[in-house]
């Protein structure tokens, strides 16, 4: 046994040295230990995580902590959202920005499985266990086309397994929509109402769902898309992404 472990202890360090990695965000070369988001110890230590306990459930706002465990801003409660609650792994500035654009544009979509384990270790996923099957935000076919892959279902696809339910692509995107990247928030939002239609609706009644996507901005995809479920007979929608873009960021990223 303990020449087993040397073994691959000395494969391990033979790959590293072959094929040295290197942190996403800054460019440091990372060390042996480090974990499986790309990052070094110090770029970890820079992610601002959101805490649920002082976050609008509707579109992740900071708010003060009170006695209600799931509060809502004033704009969500004139216009409240058709889920119940948004949650969000970290905020999304550097080094989340380079995990994400790594993940979304230069094909490091193992992320996917490093983000379901961050979310996992954070606690984001133990008040979910009554979640029925998971729900990633679909693509329009040519990016998809483009891209190869879609980055909401390779988020969704471990989160799914996790919590012991099956990934449903429940949802269809509507037309050709365009690019959300450099969109001001009043475009975002002219352009969700109707954006998805759902696929076998019967599947959907009565179920509770977690939309998964990458990043939420604006909250108008997860709107529409959590409208479009409900519509179906969905019980419930919880929407999960893995960064949230606060208000006055500038436009461009995501």
């Amino acid at each position: 046994m303990p020449c087993a472990r040397g073994g691959a202890a000395l494969l391990a360090g033979l790959f590293e040295l072959i094929w040295p990695r290197f942190c996403l965000a800054c460019a440091e070369r990372l060390a042996a230990g480090d974990g499986p988001l790309g990052l070094c110890a110090r770029c970890r230590t820079r992610l601002a995580p959101v805490d649920p306990r002082r976050a609008c459930r509707g579109c992740l706002s900071p708010l003060p902590a009170g006695r209600d465990p799931l509060p809502l801003c004033l704009g969500c409660r004139r216009q409240k959202p058709p889920y119940e609650r948004a949650i969000a792994l970290w905020r999304y500035r550097p080094p989340a920005t380079e995990l994400v654009r790594a993940f979304k544009f230069h094909r490091v979509d193992h992320l996917g499985e490093a983000f379901a384990e961050a979310a996992e270790a954070a606690g984001l996923l133990a008040p979910l266990a009554d979640v029925d099957m998971v729900v990633p935000v679909p693509l329009a076919w040519p990016r998809l086309l483009g891209r190869g892959f879609n980055q909401a279902e390779r988020f969704g696809r471990p989160v799914a397994r996790r919590l012991g339910v099956p990934l449903v692509r429940a949802l269809a995107r509507r037309g050709l929509p365009g690019t959300q990247a450099g969109s001001t928030r009043r475009e975002r939002l002219a352009r969700a109402p109707g954006s998805f239609r759902t696929r076998s609706p019967e599947r959907l009644l009565d179920r509770h769902l977690l939309l998964v996507d990458d990043v939420l901005t604006t909250g108008a995809t997860a709107r529409s898309a959590a409208a479009a479920l409900r519509a179906a007979g969905a019980r419930a929608v919880t929407v999960l992404v893995v960064a949230w873009t606060p208000p006055g960021s500038p436009p461009g990223s995501p």
